[in-house]
């Protein structure tokens, strides 16, 4: 082919991919105004969401998970963890700044300045409530159905005086054996010594100091539950059950009260 001739048809050809790439091409149903739809069956996965108190498991779960797994016997006063892994402790630095997001959780994260979860000395202030009240609302329970609170009391007492047939209800643990999703409660240190019986929450001067944990496991005569500040860490707390699945009160942990939980 002659080199002029070569030229021509070169150039037309350039001239015709230009004036097709200068004239966009609409994408289907954007002009026409046709509905998109995502589509479906295309390697994607149908996702079954856990209810609230599925997610208070699964939330109780990860978190002592991401603490090293420790569990405490609370009939034997003994700890054990997976040897492949340390434990969690709230003084080391990971974990402390964990704590300081559960107290976040329960202040909405409004102005909250980390020294309020300290003493003066520099240790933590106990957060076993702040962590069950950050399980709470990590779950989407509100706070008409759970208030939130630094003290277990608070929260139990509320309970125990506004039952809550669509929520929480405070039972008596000597007749009441706790299922998956229930919390369980004991008066602790100086309370546990004048506060013995669930009949005792009907008195205002049953406050004082508590602990309670999340059922999350139940099976062969023992129950597992997970609460914080047990060991200074996020912890699996094992307890015997009696007959019948009624929690087996122990020195540490004299439990007097199930919160039953009757959210879906």
């Amino acid at each position: 082919m002659p080199i002029r001739t070569f030229l021509i048809t070169l150039t037309a050809t350039v001239l015709l991919l230009l004036g097709g790439c200068s004239t966009p091409v609409e994408p289907p149903g954007e002009a026409s105004g046709e509905q998109q739809t995502a589509p479906t069956g295309a390697g994607g996965r149908v996702v079954t969401l856990p209810t609230p108190r599925q997610r208070l498991v699964f939330t109780a779960r990860q978190e002592w998970a991401l603490w090293g797994r420790g569990v405490w016997d609370a009939a034997t006063d003994t700890y054990e963890w997976p040897a492949a892994t340390a434990p969690g402790r709230e003084h080391v630095p990971d974990f402390s700044s964990r704590v300081l997001l559960y107290w976040q959780a329960l202040d909405n994260g409004a102005g909250l300045q980390a020294e309020e979860a300290q003493y003066g000395d520099g240790s933590l202030i106990p957060w076993s409530a702040v962590f069950i009240s950050f399980l709470v609302k990590a779950a989407g329970i509100g706070a008409e159905r759970f208030p939130g609170s630094a003290l277990h009391w608070h929260y139990i007492k509320h309970i125990h005086d506004a039952p809550d047939p669509q929520g929480f209800e405070a039972l008596d643990a000597a007749t009441t054996p706790p299922a998956v999703g229930d919390l369980i409660c004991a008066p602790r240190d100086a309370t546990a010594l004048r506060v013995w019986s669930f009949a005792q929450l009907a008195d205002p001067d049953s406050r004082g100091g508590y602990h309670c944990d999340v059922v999350v496991e139940i099976g062969n005569g023992t129950l597992g539950a997970i609460g914080g500040n047990v060991r200074d860490a996020v912890t699996w707390t094992r307890v015997r059950l009696r007959e019948g699945g009624l929690l087996e009160p122990s020195p540490q942990r004299p439990w007097i009260v199930v919160l039953r939980n009757h959210l879906p």
